[in-house]
């Protein structure tokens, strides 16, 4: 826990889980350092992150004084799973990195692309579009649906991350804009508002 408390105590955020049992201390070291680096590298204002037994029960935003600060949800099943390509190229190669790690890592990455598409009011999804859709015209076989560039742009980003100077033109591009959209000023869209548990009083945000 003294990576993951350091990692909170840096960038001012809360943590939750992280304390579960059977939860191993090199997974907790693995999730503090890559957040850390992404959020040195790409920063937004997050609340916290939290490792949950089931991310499609748990919701992603702020904390009652503030709804629009977002979360990380990480299920914990993803941390010990190998990353599930959906795209052709998603099949990478990571010489002398451990499968454990890809697996965290690849988890962190793809959590942290969505929480920068919120954080740019989810306005990088028309340049996506645009990147999508001029690919397509030009004939190119895009291994990213234009039908869905939310996920286009998790993919793109997950790819440029994990690859670096060796992910696609493609991947770059969507790379970019969704960093850029990111870096602008904070906008949560009304319309993905918080979903409040009247029991618990927890009111963040699912994305």
């Amino acid at each position: 826990m003294r990576a993951a408390r350091a990692m909170a105590d840096k960038h001012d955020l809360e943590i939750v889980g992280f304390e579960r049992d059977g939860i191993d201390v090199h997974i907790v070291g693995e999730i503090a350092s890559a957040l850390d680096d992404l959020l040195t590298r790409y920063p937004i204002r997050l609340g916290g992150i939290e490792i949950s037994e089931r991310r499609d029960a748990a919701t992603m935003t702020g904390r009652p004084s503030d709804e629009t600060t977002l979360w990380i949800i990480l299920d914990r099943a993803d941390l010990s799973q190998p990353p599930a390509p959906t795209t052709t190229r998603s099949r990478w190669r990571w010489p002398g990195r451990r499968f454990a790690e890809r697996a965290i890592r690849t988890a962190v990455v793809r959590e942290y692309a969505r929480a920068l598409d919120h954080a740019g009011g989810l306005r990088a999804r028309d340049q996506a579009w645009q990147t999508l859709l001029t690919e397509s015209l030009r004939g190119g076989r895009s291994t990213y649906s234009l039908l869905d560039p939310a996920q286009a742009l998790v993919e793109g980003f997950t790819e440029v991350e994990l690859r670096g100077k060796r992910a696609s033109s493609t991947a770059k591009l969507l790379h970019d804009a969704l960093t850029k959209a990111a870096s602008w000023p904070s906008v949560i869209p009304s319309d993905q508002g918080p979903t409040a548990d009247a029991e618990s009083g927890d009111n963040r945000k699912a994305v």
